[in-house]
Order: C-alpha cells, then sequence, then structure tokens
C-alpha cells in the first residue's frame, strides 16, 4: 500500500486516491467508505459550520453521563469516587437568577456602577426612577 501524497487523500495506492477540490470546497475524507462506496465528502465552508455548530451542546448542558459505579445514584460512588473537598469560605445560595443591575455591569463592561466617583466609597440604590418629574427631588 502507497499512503497518499495529499493530506486529503485515503490511504489507498495513488491510482484510487481522490483529487483534491478546487472550487473552494472542503473534503472531508471519511474513516470507512460508504456502501455506495464513497469516500469523501467536500462541502462548502458554510455547510461546513453549520455541521460543526449543530455537534455543540447548549450551555449548561452536561456531555459526559456516567454509568455503572460512577454513576450520581450508584450505592457504591462513595467508596469509589473521591468526596468534594469543603470550601474555605462559605458560598451564597442563589435561588433564582436573576442578578442585580450593577453585577451585570461589573461582570460584563468591568465597570463598578456602585462606586462613588466623588470619594471611591460604595453607593446604595435609593429609587428607580422613572417619572422625569421626580428626579430632582431624589437627587437631593
Amino acid at each position: 500500500m502507497n499512503p497518499s501524497p495529499v493530506p486529503w487523500g485515503p490511504r489507498r495506492n495513488s491510482s484510487s486516491a481522490p483529487k483534491p477540490p478546487t472550487d473552494g470546497l472542503i473534503r472531508i475524507v471519511l474513516k470507512k467508505p460508504y456502501a455506495d462506496g464513497t469516500v469523501a465528502v467536500d462541502l462548502d465552508p458554510l455547510s461546513l459550520l453549520a455541521r460543526l455548530a449543530a455537534c455543540v451542546p447548549p450551555p449548561r448542558h452536561h456531555t459526559v453521563r456516567y454509568a455503572g459505579v460512577l454513576a450520581a445514584a450508584s450505592q457504591w460512588r462513595s467508596r469509589i469516587a473521591p468526596g468534594a473537598e469543603p470550601d474555605s469560605k462559605p458560598r451564597r445560595k442563589r435561588r433564582s437568577r436573576y442578578r442585580p443591575w450593577a453585577e451585570l455591569l461589573a461582570r460584563s463592561l468591568g465597570v463598578d456602577a456602585l462606586a462613588c466617583p466623588a470619594c471611591q466609597g460604595r453607593m446604595r440604590l435609593v429609587a428607580l426612577v422613572r417619572n422625569p418629574l421626580s428626579i430632582a427631588w431624589h437627587l437631593a
């Protein structure tokens, strides 16, 4: 067997190697030929990206599932899997997915919206003003 001199060709003799695409297509060489003899698939870049994007799991979705003694409900899991180490500081538990607006600004833009520009102290939210006539009263 002669290895193919081109990276997109299969590992066969050079006479049966498929020709590289010349019209901007990307060639995907299959591990095993299809029943009809197809050894490679030519895709345009947008179709390839669409197929790759379909393989990406949604956010916060587990991609690894355990079975047997490593499964979460297994009675023997505590004997095999190491236990979780306790954290040094207690974590706040949130019951909802709500995040305060100041925390969102700090995470996304790196801006501390509650820092006072004059004294660098912490400000607090007094009121959410929707009426333009009451702005002066709240700022006084």
